[in-house]
């Protein structure tokens, strides 16, 4: 067989996934009315459509970082308190360029391997004659397939805006970058999703075998935040790439040219200004060149990997073994909104996206908490980081909130028969959101509090909130609940359900923002006001809606 067989065998593998991917049939959902060609094409659509928004986006940052670099090379200035050459700026800039794309393009895998995986696409091709290259092949197109519109976005964009902005020596020098970039973030997608479906998803159930779990999706997640993270603090990234130019060759910071991506950033400063506009002279520049050389082959040599391997892993087994059921058993029931609550915990334990989901908040707020221990605030200070991290909290609670409901496939299949009440659902992942707020803001305030002892006023900032976080929890879940109802097909991953999720989450925000804007004039008692007025007004609301 060749490769145009392998393309034909993949497209066909591919419409199955989508099929997967938005209506979840292996996994116990029910197949809405519809002609199956006319089910095809919006499961393809919406697919392409998700893509899309995350193209939109990667492209967007992309234009922006061109943008900027271009104001600061034309017009100079001080982003921070040591004064940066255009050179140096574009050095930083590039770095959290290829920093992001890195992550997002790795995130965005957590979102689909779970669901490449659950399709049961690859081991179905398995039994049929096809040769083992031919099904290399196909499984290596269906792979790509998955990041396509993404990865062509970062591979074509970044160039083409960073060299209309910067130059053209700039946009070439930064291909070899963006290509390496890609081939990362493709590679560690492969990897930490096999890596889960070993350690991860196969574990035995109990609360010991669930905070393994948990413990090892914070470590598989760790470094995806870390780089958000790092990302987010530029400041200090400007002024560590200043001290290291002014440094000349002192070996760390020769050294810190090595780590992936500085060697490319700096290659775009050295290919139009020379080296020594980041202080590197012979030897410098030596290594510089044999780490931009060492990280294309390592890229190359990713890529064969991934073409060999993708083929291989719907066969990956779970290393844990299975429970072994002996001795007497009790059923202990427990109230229908604990169950659920309880329920997508587990289920969320098991699939990353949606642990991703739960840990972002907290690890945000871990990061905003230990940042603000370290840097000693004054007490009104202290007041302005509180606020702040109720906000960031509430903001992250209410935007990935509508994600919870595509835990709903088989529980939902089962809801429509089983005697359990459509606002138990509501209540339940109402509740899960309330408690991702919580445990964020009390995060950061107990840090906060570590420095600034104000425990009644910090805990007034996070309680005055709370009101209207359930608030608009109770209006997304209410509006997917209509939605799935309606069609009869719940949003099975966020990364199909992409546009839906973010058109829900935008009143949700606006509701959870209402309370933070009249902070502005009443301070907490009319935050307090305001979300409880909120929450009296959409959650009866909600719940008389679901019982229709």
């Amino acid at each position: 067989m060749s490769w145009r067989e392998a393309a034909r065998l993949s497209d066909v593998a591919y419409t199955e996934l989508c099929l997967q991917a938005v209506y979840a049939f292996r996994q116990g959902n029910l197949a809405p009315p519809g002609e199956a060609s006319e089910l095809v094409a919006r499961a393809r659509r919406r697919v392409i459509q998700s893509k899309a928004l995350v193209s939109v986006f990667l492209g967007l940052i992309a234009v922006g970082a061109a943008y900027i670099g271009h104001i600061y090379a034309s017009f100079g200035g001080r982003i921070v308190s040591v004064p940066l050459s255009p050179p140096e700026f574009q050095v930083g800039l590039i770095v959290g360029l290829l920093g992001i794309d890195v992550a997002f393009l790795w995130w965005t895998g957590i979102q689909v391997l779970p669901t490449l995986l659950a399709s049961g696409v690859l081991p179905v091709l398995e039994p049929l004659p096809i040769d083992e290259r031919t099904m290399r092949q196909t499984a290596a197109l269906l792979f790509a397939r998955l990041f396509d519109l993404p990865a062509a976005t970062v591979l074509i964009t970044t160039p083409l805006f960073v060299g209309a902005a910067l130059g053209l020596s700039v946009g070439l020098a930064v291909i070899p970058g963006v290509f390496v970039a890609v081939t990362f973030a493709l590679a560690l997608s492969l990897v930490t999703g096999r890596f889960f479906v070993r350690r991860v998803q196969g574990s035995r159930g109990g609360g010991g075998n669930a905070a393994i779990r948990w413990a090892y999706l914070v470590l598989w997640l760790l470094p995806a935040f870390a780089t958000f993270g790092f990302l987010t603090s530029a400041t200090g990234l400007f002024v560590t790439i200043a001290h290291v130019a002014a440094a000349g060759e002192a070996l760390p910071g020769v050294l810190l040219w090595t780590v992936f991506p500085f060697p490319f950033a700096a290659l775009t400063a050295v290919a139009t200004h020379g080296p020594s506009v980041i202080g590197l002279g012979g030897w410098g520049v030596v290594l510089l060149a044999s780490a931009v050389a060492a990280y294309v082959g390592v890229a190359f040599a990713a890529a064969g990997w991934l073409y060999g391997s993708v083929a291989h892993l719907g066969r990956v087994p779970p290393t844990a073994a299975p429970p072994v059921l002996s001795g007497r058993r009790e059923l202990r029931p427990v109230g229908a909104v604990r169950s659920v609550l309880t329920k997508d915990l587990r289920i969320a334990s098991r699939t990353p996206g949606y642990a991703f989901l739960i840990l972002l908040p907290i690890l945000d707020a871990l990061t905003l908490g230990f940042f603000t221990y370290v840097d000693s605030p004054t007490k009104d200070l202290s007041f302005s980081l509180g606020l702040a991290s109720v906000t960031t909290a509430a903001l992250l609670a209410t935007f990935f909130g509508p994600a919870f409901f595509a835990i709903e496939v088989l529980a939902f299949s089962y809801g429509q028969t089983l005697p359990l009440a459509p606002r138990v659902n509501i209540l339940a992942k109402s509740t899960l959101v309330a408690l991702i707020y919580l445990l964020s803001g009390s995060i950061v305030l107990v840090f906060v509090g570590a420095r600034v002892f104000d425990p009644f006023l910090f805990a007034a900032f996070v309680l005055a909130e709370l009101p209207a976080v359930v608030a608009a929890a109770f209006f997304e879940f209410d509006l997917l609940f209509w939605r799935a109802r309606s069609r009869a097909m719940p949003i099975t991953n966020l990364y199909t359900g992409a546009w839906t999720a973010i058109l829900v989450a935008i009143p949700g925000l606006l509701i959870a923002g209402a309370p933070l804007v009249t902070y502005a004039f009443g301070g907490v008692p009319a935050m307090a006001l305001t979300a409880l007025a909120l929450l009296a007004v959409i959650g009866p609301e909600s719940l008389r809606r679901v019982r229709s």
